[in-house]
């Protein structure tokens, strides 16, 4: 009896609207800076694959998201809504950001639900 009155009460703290996810204003600082999917693309000013972040902005090749609604998640995850908006103004959507900080040189972004982790470039290419 007193373990099920233990697991109640954990279950109603864990659902007391003060534990709701706690809202932030912008990206970590940690966070923002230009991101590689792979060595080369940090390197090749031609390559595709660089992500620039910034503290509310997120530009990906073809496309800028500005986020909103940034919330911190478990297992030191920030997520995010986005307003993405494509080369020459393509298309307009709604979308979800997951952002973690894996260490200081690797970052994951879940677009959408796909999931990949960047490495910080050391140089600053222009994301095209």
């Amino acid at each position: 009896m007193l373990r099920l009155l233990a697991a109640c009460g954990l279950l109603l703290a864990t659902c007391h609207p003060g534990m709701a996810a706690a809202r932030i204003v912008a990206l970590n600082s940690d966070m923002v800076g230009t991101w590689g999917h792979d060595p080369r693309s940090c390197t090749v000013e031609t390559d595709n694959g660089r992500v620039e972040v910034k503290p509310l902005e997120v530009i990906f090749f073809a496309a800028s998201c500005n986020l909103s609604g940034l919330r911190q998640g478990p297992v030191d995850a920030l997520s995010a809504n986005g307003r993405c908006y494509g080369e020459g103004g393509s298309f307009s959507e709604r979308i979800s950001l997951r952002f973690r900080q894996i260490s200081q040189t690797r970052l994951e972004i879940t677009f959408e639900g796909m999931s990949h982790v960047y490495q910080r470039c050391e140089r600053a290419l222009p994301v095209r």
